[in-house]
């Protein structure tokens, strides 16, 4: 099974969210659009997973100190690429998430997961392989609140992508 860490958001918050998505789909060529339902912030990316590893996991979310903190989304970025950008909106790097993910990180580590070394840049990604000429230089600031820690499963299905909720920390 595939899967991954996250932070989910309230709907208030996706509604904003999708609602920049949406304006930047109105000035793409092209580009994969990431569907509402699936609007995220990955804390790790863990990969193909057996069920053994998919208990540790839960029991690595379930052991890192966490506490609910607000998170300010207030800038967008691309990640380029030769067969079109990847498209996102940044979280203010708080105090708080970025200690939360350092912690997730070790505690998995410690727990033998082989987790890419790249530095962690908070983002939730809005779009795949999109042309956009140029991004807003600056947006509405989307602000909400971490509420909880996810274990997500991520799946395949019908030539789309599905997001399953397996493990929640609040």
């Amino acid at each position: 099974m595939r899967l991954f860490i996250a932070i989910l958001f309230d709907d208030v918050a996706v509604e904003a969210i999708s609602f920049i998505r949406d304006r930047l789909h109105d000035e793409a060529s092209s580009g994969a659009f990431v569907p509402r339902e699936n609007l995220h912030l990955t804390l790790e990316f863990l990969g193909e997973c057996t069920a053994a590893e998919r208990y540790d996991a839960a029991a690595a979310i379930d052991s890192v100190p966490f506490q609910p903190f607000p998170i300010n989304l207030d800038h967008l970025g691309r990640f380029q690429r030769p067969d079109g950008d990847l498209l996102w909106i940044g979280a203010e790097e708080s105090r708080e998430l970025m200690a939360l993910q350092r912690n997730l990180h070790k505690e998995l580590l410690s727990r033998g997961f082989h987790l890419e070394k790249r530095r962690f840049r908070p983002h939730i990604t809005l779009a795949r392989r999109a042309f956009v000429p140029v991004l807003p230089s600056s947006i509405v600031t989307v602000s909400t609140e971490a509420a909880a820690i996810s274990l997500m499963l991520s799946e395949r299905v019908d030539h789309r992508m599905i997001y399953t909720e397996i493990h929640r920390r609040e």
